[in-house]
């Protein structure tokens, strides 16, 4: 496929295709009458909070166990009933059970950007120098190369679809037997990608600052603009809400019909973002925090880590956190808000290997030295729980933040 064109079964946007950088198509907007009812919402919550009828400690997200990589960890998925991990760090994918037991590990042909995994954990996906597509038992079923990179994948249920973004600016579904169903010219670089659960949606974050939704086949529904590029990106699995993290340290909150609700200023750029169903949490991972908000935009939570947060992933009900670590923490981490699961399991000890096997293998464990980068305080600091309580009057700054961030839409002036 060369830049500028769309296949016969994406016809229906090759006008776009063709014309390179068009007007903004769709602007994201909310009826006065939603505005207002979304404001009152928010002072009902404010109110609330301040009557002490919510509780602050409700939901928070405590350590289950850490597993230490040799090298950052890039990106991680997990299953919607958190059975199953996949993570990446380096040129090396790797798939755990709840548990942290490494099951397989696979060396691909450069560093990987991205992973994905089906919802219910058949297929896994790859993206790297080519599109890699894995069984559960870690069988390499096809491999997809073109002369471009591969920056993003994720995967639909049962692996019907799997949706990829290249560094050429297209967009590709393919199926589980490797038919490139369409593909769509977006003409910037995708570096973070989401696929809803029927793989009828799409939403991509990319290198223009722009945060776009595509329906399967039909092309852009809508997309606006953050000023900066947006590496976090996150659909609910029914595709009514889509998360984004920026570059310009916010996180944007949307429905998948395209309004607007709110966005949120962390602090640092957000390189993941994640979120549960009907967005009641939603995750942002940015420099040593994950972020932890509630569908008002409120801040709930703060997990703290020694180094980066790179990656972030969650089950739909929120039960399971897996957050992957970048420089200065190198380790897989899982979270839950269930403190019961935490004494049933006994956390896993040592790390996975990032050095290449000879081919698909069930890695033994073993405990190598820390690596070199990574401080006493980041094992002291999850161990503890990672866990910083955003006080009442955070909150309450917080929400105001939004209330006044309902006044601003994303940028109008944006070309897409």
């Amino acid at each position: 496929m060369s830049s500028g064109e769309a296949t016969p079964s994406s016809s229906a946007v090759s006008a776009r295709a063709d014309s390179g950088i068009t007007p903004f198509r769709r602007e994201i907007h909310g009826c006065r009458a939603g505005r207002i009812a979304t404001l009152l919402l928010l002072f009902c919550c404010l109110i609330a909070v301040l009557c002490g009828v919510a509780s602050a400690d409700e939901g928070e997200y405590i350590p289950v166990w850490k597993l230490g990589a040799n090298g950052p960890v890039s990106s991680v998925a997990v299953t919607h009933d958190g059975s199953a991990i996949v993570a990446s760090a380096g040129s090396v994918v790797y798939l755990l059970d709840q548990q942290g037991d490494v099951l397989w590990q696979s060396a691909v042909g450069s560093r990987v950007n991205g992973v994905g995994i089906s919802p219910e954990g058949s297929r896994v996906g790859v993206a790297a120098d080519k599109l890699y597509l894995y069984s559960r038992d870690g069988d390499l079923i096809w491999a997809e190369k073109t002369g471009y990179i591969y920056r993003s994948v994720d995967i639909s249920s049962n692996g019907a679809y799997i949706a990829a973004g290249c560094d050429n600016g297209a967009v590709c579904i393919f199926d589980r037997n490797q038919k490139q169903l369409w593909d769509y010219d977006m003409g910037t670089d995708s570096y973070a990608l989401a696929i809803s659960e029927n793989g009828r949606r799409i939403a991509i974050g990319c290198d223009n600052h722009g945060v776009y939704l595509l329906n399967s086949r039909e092309g852009e529904s809508w997309s606006y603009g953050t000023g900066k590029l947006v590496r976090g990106i996150d659909l609910t699995p029914d595709g009514r809400f889509v998360a984004a993290g920026s570059g310009d340290r916010c996180v944007y909150f949307s429905t998948g019909e395209g309004e607007h609700l709110w966005k949120y200023p962390v602090g640092d750029a957000i390189f993941s973002t994640a979120l549960t169903n009907e967005g009641r949490r939603i995750f942002a991972a940015a420099g040593r925090t994950v972020h932890v908000l509630d569908r008002t935009g409120a801040e709930v939570q703060k997990i703290g880590f020694g180094g980066r947060a790179e990656s972030v992933a969650v089950t739909p009900d929120g039960s399971f956190l897996v957050v992957g670590g970048g420089e200065g923490d190198r380790s897989i981490h899982l979270f839950t808000n269930d403190p019961d699961l935490v004494e049933a399991w006994n956390p896993p000890e040592g790390v996975v290997n990032e050095t290449e096997p000879s081919g698909n293998t069930t890695p033994s464990m073993t405990v190598p030295p820390a690596p070199e980068d990574a401080s006493a305080d980041t094992a002291a600091e999850v161990s503890a729980g990672g866990r910083e309580e955003v006080p009442i009057t955070s909150r309450v700054l917080g929400w105001v933040e939004n209330i006044i961030s309902l006044l601003f839409e994303p940028q109008d002036d944006f070309l897409a």
